[in-house]
């Protein structure tokens, strides 16, 4: 953040406000004070991270998130590993939609972890300017909770909400979203649980889902903007979801292409050209070979050598 501050000046601390402002409002912190925290909540402290980018009409954009590599020592891969859809479901979900000629719609959820109550006990900890950005938005509710540790300022808060880059987010968001399309009336695939069928009017109604980004199909269009607003009462009252209608969708990553009769295409040129874009320079130009030019370079100045028993 800093680096990023120190570069777009007033505009990064305008984009960092910005998303320190939705947490606030999202009601997602609970600041708490010292004697509220045992010596095992503060080494369990997550850092909050803000990373500051340009985006390409010139609008600084601040992505904040949690730090929740801590929780890998006390949380295992089966505690917190979320579904998401299989790239066979979205294929083959994909050629059903173009067989049976269906409106697609696509929809994207805006702050889904924010919208999940945390189940566990998570800390996190913000220091130095974050800290006094995060006071700046309500200073009567964060003045007093400030803390000075090393000789800066600490604010320490109890995470409400599942925030992104909490180990457990996506499983709990998950979990939500299972619930509300279940209670819809909808089946859940057995074979893969972002899969999940309802029959409409005659018609079979199929949503597939990776995390917040859907995938809603159904011969009747009128079926599909029932289905969105279903979603938009239940996860787009903060904000507004993003929402695709017609031939074309780009759906996690890849463009789905429904223009032709009876068939879809599936690209992905931009992503690709994308990826290619944030490249470094040193990559430009045409390779011989996918090994790394300094494969067969030699230390012939201050060579190390191998461990011979580490080596066998």
């Amino acid at each position: 953040m800093k680096k990023g501050i120190k570069l777009f000046g007033q505009g990064g601390v305008d984009a960092v406000l910005a998303e320190l402002k939705q947490l606030h409002d999202r009601k997602c912190l609970e600041p708490k004070s010292d004697d509220d925290m045992s010596e095992q909540d503060r080494e369990r402290s997550l850092e909050y991270l803000m990373f500051l980018k340009k985006k390409s009409s010139g609008q600084i954009k601040g992505r904040g998130c949690a730090d929740g590599r801590k929780q890998r020592e006390y949380t295992t891969k089966e505690e917190s590993s979320s579904p998401t859809v299989a790239i066979e479901s979205v294929m083959l979900t994909s050629v059903i939609d173009a067989k049976e000629e269906r409106d697609v719609a696509t929809v994207d959820i805006p702050g889904a972890f924010m919208q999940v109550d945390q189940e566990d006990l998570v800390h996190m900890r913000m220091h130095g300017q974050m800290a006094e950005l995060l006071v700046k938005l309500d200073p009567k509710l964060y003045r007093k909770y400030i803390q000075v540790e090393n000789g800066k300022k600490v604010l320490y808060v109890q995470l409400k909400k599942a925030l992104y880059g909490t180990l457990k987010a996506a499983l709990l968001f998950w979990k939500k979203l299972t619930a509300e399309i279940e209670k819809w009336g909808f089946v859940i695939n057995p074979y893969d649980w972002c899969v999940a069928n309802k029959m409409i009017n005659g018609k079979q109604c199929t949503i597939c889902w990776h995390v917040d980004d859907l995938k809603i199909s159904h011969v009747d269009p009128k079926v599909n903007t029932h289905i969105i607003s279903l979603i938009n009462d239940e996860f787009g009252q903060e904000a507004p979801l993003t929402v695709t209608r017609g031939k074309v969708h780009q759906y996690l990553g890849m463009t789905l292409d429904f223009t032709d009769r009876g068939k879809v295409k599936i690209t992905m040129k931009d992503s690709i050209k994308d990826m290619l874009d944030e490249l470094p320079a040193d990559m430009d130009g045409i390779a011989t070979t996918p090994a790394p030019t300094h494969l067969f370079q030699v230390n012939e100045t201050n060579p190390v050598k191998l461990d011979e028993d580490k080596a066998v």
